[in-house]
């Protein structure tokens, strides 16, 4: 993601200068040399809250794609805090994103904009989520619903996926994160007030935009954290991921409890996730045949509309959204001088959904620009 958007930075004329920073020396320099001659790189690492703000201090903006994000995020924007410089990361978890916004009247102070959750989702799904909200004439539940698809385990080698996770270092952000999704303190919005739930108790079938049903089940996200706070109205948010083949989601679940209990850390969690899927594959990966590069995404609303209970549908094109773009555009944003709030900044307390989302999919090469950009439906409830 990291070196997506750099790509795109180098392109415009504007950015005179982008410097890659990672914990690996050597890969930072090769990405760099790839991207150009605009291009520098260095060997940080965003634990260190010090180092960070004296290498962020002397730039323009502070883009940060390193995770997992319940371990960097808190520590990255505290750094762009010190250094006075604005920032944006994709950072997805609800209980780092609680903390990092008691930090906003030290953002204001040091007159900064700090864009957190700004990928696909969260990012995007915020943005829709306000947009479906102000629809209605009053919202009961707003639910985004992510179907992830396990293609690495699923048609690739799940020993080499394996190995290559047991060699990634400390960290390892998007299976850490997948673990974490489920084990951690996973707070949504219910009936006008916060709540700590076992996702696992509180499973939500719900229709899929393709005609079936889907039992997905609470994840620790942001958006229950951040859209009560910015979004007039809602009384219900929550965030709802199933894993694919859908048995995985058990397997999650057992290793979830073993999280909890301190028996292991999601990086053994990982492991032991994708070894166990690998060597039972009748078990685990049954139906694997129909999964897809594809990330089923859609969004549902319920309430009011016109004096009848409607559900309010909303299927996002898989053709376009990614975490790059959103990301890349509020940077871009940033860098213009185009946000003008300042603090710590959800998507929906900075950013007009509709025409944020047309600048993000005008970057997607070959994509029509008079495509819409999702589909929605409403079907009367009464």
């Amino acid at each position: 993601m990291g070196q997506s958007v750099a790509e795109k930075m180098a392109k415009d004329p504007a950015i005179t200068e982008i410097t890659i920073a990672g914990r690996n020396s050597e890969k930072a320099k090769r990405t760099a040399s790839a991207i150009g001659e605009k291009a520098n790189s260095m060997k940080a690492d965003v634990m260190d809250e010090g180092e960070i703000a004296r290498t962020a201090a002397d730039s323009d903006a502070f883009v940060n794609t390193s995770g997992p994000d319940y371990v960097v995020q808190l520590p990255a924007v505290r750094a762009a805090i010190k250094a006075g410089v604005n920032y944006c990361d994709v950072s997805c978890d609800g209980p780092a994103a609680e903390t990092v916004l008691m930090l906003d009247a030290k953002a204001k102070d040091a007159g900064i904009s700090v864009i957190i959750g700004i990928g696909w989702t969260p990012g995007l799904d915020n943005l829709l989520m306000a947009h479906m909200v102000r629809q209605l004439d009053e919202t009961e539940v707003v639910q985004t619903c992510l179907v992830w698809p396990v293609t690495d385990v699923v048609k690739g080698d799940s020993k080499k996926v394996a190995e290559e996770l047991r060699n990634s270092g400390p960290f390892s952000a998007s299976w850490e994160t997948g673990m974490r999704c489920f084990s951690g303190q996973c707070k949504i919005y219910g009936n006008g007030k916060w709540v700590v739930v076992d996702p696992f108790e509180n499973a939500v079938t719900l229709p899929d935009p393709y005609g079936g049903l889907v039992t997905a089940y609470p994840a620790c996200g942001a958006e229950p954290i951040t859209i009560p706070r910015y979004v007039r109205g809602v009384k219900s948010v929550s965030v709802l991921l199933s894993f694919c083949p859908f048995p995985l989601n058990e397997l999650a679940r057992q290793l979830a409890v073993r999280i909890r209990s301190g028996e292991m850390s999601t990086k053994e969690a990982a492991l032991a996730f994708i070894e166990t899927a690998g060597a039972d594959r009748e078990r685990w990966l049954a139906g694997s045949e129909k999964v897809t590069e594809e990330w089923p995404f859609w969004i549902v609303a319920q309430g009011l509309k016109d004096g009848s209970r409607v559900r309010y549908t909303l299927n996002v094109s898989p053709d376009w959204p990614s975490t790059g773009g959103p990301l890349y555009t509020a940077a871009k944003m940033l860098l213009e001088g185009r946000i003008k709030e300042r603090g710590i900044l959800p998507p929906e307390a900075c950013l007009d959904p509709l025409p944020f989302m047309e600048e993000v999919a005008s970057i997607v090469p070959g994509r029509p620009m008079a495509k819409k950009l999702f589909d929605e439906s409403i079907e009367r409830l009464d």
